[in-house]
C-alpha cells in the first residue's frame, strides 16, 4: 500500500489529468447536445459567438474535484500537478481575453 501511494504521488499524475479532464468534458459536451454537426464547425461556431473561452472556463471546474481528491488522499505532489494545469488553462483564458 505504501509503495503504490509513493509511485502515485508524483507531479504528472496530476499534471496529465488536469489538462486531459477538461477537454474530455468538452468533447462530453459536444457529444451530449451537438453532435449531429461536425466538430470543427460546433468550435467555430463557439469561437464566433465569443463562447468558446467561457465553456472552457466550465470544463476546467472537475479539476476541483480531482485536486480534492488528490488532496484527501495526501497526494499532494499529484494536487499540485493539476494545480499547475488549471493554471496554464487559466493562463490561456486570460492571453485569450487580451487578445
Amino acid at each position: 500500500m505504501r509503495r503504490s501511494k509513493r509511485n502515485i504521488n508524483k507531479m504528472r499524475f496530476g499534471f496529465l489529468p488536469g489538462l486531459l479532464l477538461p477537454l474530455v468534458m468538452f468533447l462530453a459536451m459536444y457529444l451530449a447536445r451537438y453532435n449531429e454537426v461536425g466538430f470543427w464547425e460546433y468550435v467555430q461556431n463557439l469561437w464566433r459567438f465569443f463562447m468558446l473561452i467561457k465553456l472552457l472556463t466550465l470544463c476546467v471546474l472537475p479539476n476541483l474535484l480531482l485536486f480534492l481528491y488528490f488532496i484527501r488522499m495526501k497526494y499532494d505532489l499529484a494536487a499540485r500537478g493539476v494545480l499547475m494545469a488549471t493554471f496554464l488553462y487559466a493562463f490561456f483564458v486570460v492571453i485569450s481575453k487580451v487578445l
